[in-house]
């Protein structure tokens, strides 16, 4: 393998970030596709552009030696303690990073969506109430190029955010899919929860509910992801005594 260089992203790379983590997950894009009103490639590029801006999150990557491209990279921030009082302003910069209409769902599938979406919501509150408010360091997105996957570069690239919470003695919060769970746990991570999606179970409802407004387009949908299920789980890497 072709050596690997991890260094900080600039805002000249949000367009590489973004092409590695919507390849990363190609695997969903009809899936989720079907509940937004953008289109996911271009939700990820505009989302990434202006997410690499924030001083607020720190963004690695890793360049291949031999082509220079971005194959791999690491987003995470250092969460301060939070006073109650804040907490408003944090959710308006989180909307504000997002856009005003970026995630925007389509209105006839808001409802499923809503209910989709409480997963989310309680891996959220999962990973809120091990933090406790306290100084953390939550990784927001681990992504490698499908192309260098399994070649110790999500490794490195965590490896480079550890180093950080070990300097600062304080625990990493992350969510990891299925596929990445042997990694995590070998670099110290346990489990705090877990979470699961029936894909093609979800795909049947929206498929239902469109059908019902007479809404076309979107018929293959149960077929293409029966069978298909996601498995997270909210992880954390306690401070290293």
């Amino acid at each position: 393998m072709a050596s690997i260089t991890i260094r900080p992203a600039s805002p000249a790379d949000a367009p590489a970030i973004a092409d590695v983590h919507y390849r990363a997950q190609d695997k969903y894009h009809g899936f989720y596709g079907a509940f937004f009103v953008h289109k996911p490639h271009d939700i990820m590029m505009q989302n990434t552009a202006r997410a690499v801006q924030k001083p607020e999150n720190v963004y690695l990557v890793a360049v291949d030696g031999v082509s220079g491209k971005v194959v791999g990279f690491v987003r995470y921030a250092v969460q301060g303690e939070k006073k109650e009082e804040k907490e408003a302003e944090v959710v308006a910069a989180e909307k504000e990073e997002a856009g005003p209409s970026l995630f925007s769902v389509k209105e006839h599938v808001k409802g499923l969506w809503e209910e989709f979406d409480k997963k989310q919501v309680a891996m959220d509150a999962c990973y809120e109430k091990a933090a406790d408010g306290k100084k953390h360091i939550y990784v927001n997105h681990l992504m490698i190029d499908p192309n260098h996957q399994r070649k110790g570069i999500g490794g490195k690239l965590l490896a480079a955010v550890l180093e950080r919470s070990d300097k600062e003695g304080v625990p990493t919060f992350l969510m990891s899919s299925a596929e990445s769970r042997g990694l995590y746990g070998r670099m110290g991570f346990e489990i705090l929860g877990t979470w699961r999606v029936d894909n093609g179970d979800w795909a049947r409802r929206l498929v239902e509910v469109e059908k019902g407004l007479g809404i076309a387009g979107n018929e293959g949908l149960e077929e293409e992801f029966r069978g298909v299920g996601e498995i997270e789980d909210v992880m954390v890497r306690r401070v290293r005594e």
